[in-house]
């Protein structure tokens, strides 16, 4: 990705696009499957405020089928985090929904990112970008995207990540028009989120909350989708493609 042309590319010591794209053929042919990633909740807007600890739901899938277990929440950076406050790792990551890697890195480290939230080893803090909005042909797709998800989020917490998956799992083309707002709200209404919530995608209410995690960003220096940050440090390469490398590297450092 550059900040000037807007445009996606590998995270810095990945390789080229074509062989990327090789690799994600020839590891989806081995699995044979769509992982699904169950997970929890959502922070709000305030920066750096704890709010404390709210119950949220888990989806088991993405059906968005709820159970009752419950983590932690807080509000910090204008980050979506995940997980148990007081987890010994933190897993950041950056991601725009056009970006074509993010929806590589998604599918790959789903059951991983479960595991390691569900043990209480991390938590996960998302952080919303629209940088390629210009690669939407003027829809604006990154924007509408994550501000569906944020709107989910805030309403019904407990089928946000199932929604976040179905969006990867139906993830358009880089240079296309994405996916309309129907067709956003589709989804939605597709893992459990309900009429009401899902209707009100299009007001665009949580906008000015992913233009401000899209600048907070920026200020802190991501380059390009996704990056991969544990504990503050860089996770890069091919590997982040990789299932198990991820969660490799978090054990470690969980100790």
């Amino acid at each position: 990705m550059s900040k000037t042309k807007n445009v996606s590319k590998p995270p810095a010591g990945g390789t080229s696009r074509r062989e990327q794209l090789r690799q994600q053929q020839a590891q989806a042919a081995r699995e044979h499957k769509i992982r699904t990633w169950t997970t929890i909740g959502i922070a709000g807007v305030v920066l750096a405020l704890i709010v404390g600890a709210v119950i949220w739901g888990i989806t088991n899938s993405s059906t968005g089928t709820p159970s009752t277990a419950s983590r932690d929440v807080a509000t910090q950076d204008y980050a979506l985090v995940i997980g148990e406050q007081d987890a010994p790792v933190t897993i950041s990551i950056y991601q725009d929904y056009m970006c074509p890697y993010c929806g590589q890195f998604e599918r790959a480290n789903r059951d991983d990112l479960e595991a390691l939230v569900a043990d209480g080893t991390a938590k996960v803090e998302l952080h919303l970008m629209n940088f390629l909005d210009p690669q939407s042909q003027g829809t604006n797709f990154s924007t509408r995207s994550a501000n569906a998800l944020v709107t989910v989020a805030n309403a019904e917490p407990e089928y946000a990540m199932a929604f976040n998956a179905a969006i990867y799992d139906n993830q358009p083309g880089e240079g296309t028009s994405g996916l309309s707002d129907d067709e956003l709200v589709a989804l939605a209404r597709g893992v459990g989120v309900s009429d009401a919530v899902s209707a009100t995608f299009a007001d665009l209410a949580n906008a000015d909350f992913v233009n401000g995690s899209n600048a907070a960003a920026y200020a802190a220096g991501i380059k390009s989708t996704p990056t991969v940050k544990i504990n503050g440090e860089d996770f890069t390469g091919s590997q982040i493609f990789t299932a198990g490398a991820l969660k490799s590297a978090v054990e470690n450092a969980a100790g």
